[in-house]
């Protein structure tokens, strides 16, 4: 399907992922409250709000696992959170926390800005920065700077796999310098032209050339860092076409990419079971071998 054949109200409905849920409000509930009772129940060592630049959007929160045998050889995963770029924060994402550091990893989630005050390129500014950050301060909190992975949700995919493609500019003309050894992008949107035609449009202000100019559908990513591209069986069906054209893209330059179906999910429950421990796409991501 070639989504510029489709009407306007085809088009607002296909970059809606609610139009596949109805009331998607009880799983945003969800994500705030289960956050809050791990925040308040977190038995080990967790950090908030620290700042990983000047601007007070930018900070984030730090899960660390029981210390084990090898601390300083931790694993660390960065999470950035979904919210179509203009709502949700790092605070309603912590219920991820529980299961991946069970798993062995140290956990960071981040904030990056919202539009409209924050542009996108503010934001994958942002992204790098939080992740050049962790690297420079990996040996203080006994993660790894060469074990660090990378995980974004719906707008958070789009903004890591903006952050890890060498040829998107930023608004800082930053660098990556904390190269991950993975990325899990879930739920992305990899080419925004369409996006520009909807309602998402609104606070974001995008044109047909900034758009594309912020699409890593049209960039090279870097070919050392592994993916993991996941989508939930009850996407839309621009939702699914855009995670396997960006795969189908990443496998002729990264030899490891993997596309992912997660059966009986939606865009809003896929985040439950990428919290549970039980589940077979946990088992799947949290199991990654070292290179």
């Amino acid at each position: 399907m070639n989504w510029k054949s489709l009407s306007p109200e085809e088009l607002e409905r296909e970059y809606s992922p609610s139009s596949m849920v109805g009331d998607i409000e009880p799983f945003i509930s969800w994500y705030t409250t289960e956050s809050q009772r791990v925040r308040d129940n977190y038995e080990e060592r967790l950090i908030t709000n620290l700042a990983y630049g000047a601007n007070p959007e930018e900070q984030l929160d730090l899960f660390l696992p029981a210390t084990p045998a090898n601390s300083g050889n931790l694993p660390l995963l960065v999470f950035v959170h979904g919210g179509y770029w203009k709502a949700l924060s790092k605070d309603d994402h912590s219920f991820l926390a529980s299961a991946w550091t069970a798993a062995g990893y140290a956990f960071a989630s981040i904030n990056y800005g919202l539009a409209p005050d924050s542009s996108l390129s503010q934001m994958i500014s942002r992204c790098r920065r939080a992740l050049n950050w962790l690297g420079e301060n990996s040996r203080n909190y006994g993660f790894k700077k060469r074990r660090i992975h990378v995980m974004g949700h719906s707008a958070g995919a789009h903004l890591l796999a903006c952050a890890i493609s060498p040829r998107i500019q930023d608004h800082d003309h930053s660098a990556l310098l904390a190269r991950p050894q993975r990325a899990i992008l879930i739920g992305g949107i990899y080419d925004l032209e369409p996006i520009s035609q909807t309602y998402v449009n609104e606070p974001l202000g995008l044109s047909i050339e900034s758009a594309r100019a912020l699409s890593p559908q049209f960039y090279d990513t870097d070919p050392l860092v592994s993916l993991d591209i996941v989508y939930a069986e009850h996407e839309t069906k621009e939702f699914i076409r855009q995670s396997k054209d960006y795969a189908d893209k990443c496998s002729r330059i990264t030899a490891d990419t993997k596309l992912r179906e997660v059966q009986g999910r939606h865009h809003f429950d896929i985040m439950c079971d990428i919290a549970r421990t039980d589940t077979v796409i946990f088992q799947q991501l949290s199991a990654y071998p070292e290179k």
